[in-house]
């Protein structure tokens, strides 16, 4: 019975100290695992249901994202860099809100505070209110890093 008692007690200890990643709630980490990487944009999903939108849906801004890598430097400047040539096509300033849960991005073409749903080492998802289908939709767009 104590064999039995004990291990139930171990199952339930590993079991409490498997989770998800912790939400990452300070400026400083968040600002780390934003210039860590570039980012490379994977897809672009509906944020209602998570279905991905077609490249041909898109309007022109969101579509713009396919084609460059995002970096964000610890001196708070974004830039858009084009995958092919690997130069700066655009640039610009970025900082997060106040609560550390948006990114306040201001680049031409690119200009907002998107909220962030997800920020990791392997995945940046921001949500964006783009044209798909010549309507206003609620968008995530989600990136990876760009090797």
């Amino acid at each position: 019975m104590r064999r039995l008692l004990f291990l139930i007690s171990i199952g339930l200890l590993s079991l409490t100290g498997c989770k998800k990643e912790d939400v990452i709630q300070s400026a400083a980490t968040r600002s780390e695992l934003l210039v860590a990487n570039k980012w490379r944009m994977e897809r672009i999903t509906r944020a209602d249901d998570g279905t991905v939108v077609p490249v041909n849906q898109l309007g022109v801004s969101a579509l713009a994202l396919n084609f460059i890598d995002i970096q964000f430097t610890d001196a708070n400047i974004a830039r858009a860099i084009d995958r092919g040539s690997k130069q700066i096509v655009n640039a610009g300033s970025w900082k997060l809100t106040q609560d550390f849960q948006g990114l306040d991005v201001d680049v031409t073409g690119f200009k907002g505070i998107f909220p962030i749903i997800e920020l990791s080492r392997t995945k940046l998802i921001l949500r964006q209110n783009t044209t798909v289908n010549s309507t206003k939709t609620d968008v995530n767009l989600e990136f990876v890093p760009s090797v």
